[in-house]
């Protein structure tokens, strides 16, 4: 199992846009794929920063969650509004749970 922190960085001034874009159509789509989004989150002082949290078993799973979700008819819309939200600059962070972590 491993979780990616992913964090998005919206155009000067459409953080709140964004935030609520991801939060109404990009990760409910994600989540009906089979993704599990542990949380979504904005940045304190950075308010065109959108951070959220995804879990998945193991790359198999990454990817077949992620190709399903790039062939369902409704994503290239998504895309498009996602595109003319972002400022191009994106970020994601692989991270593996300690062997302590997995037993909470």
């Amino acid at each position: 199992m491993f979780y990616e922190i992913r964090t998005e960085h919206a155009r000067a001034g459409r953080g709140t846009e964004l935030a609520r874009y991801m939060d109404e159509t990009v990760i409910p789509l994600h989540q009906e794929m089979g993704m599990h989004v542990v949380g979504a989150f904005t940045v304190i002082g950075d308010e065109d920063a959108f951070v959220w949290i995804r879990r998945f078993e193991d790359a198999a799973d990454r990817e077949r969650t992620l190709d399903a979700v790039h062939r369902h008819p409704r994503c290239a819309a998504m895309i498009d509004t996602v595109s003319a939200l972002v400022g191009g600059t994106e970020s994601t962070v692989r991270l593996a749970p300690t062997p302590a972590s997995r037993l909470r």
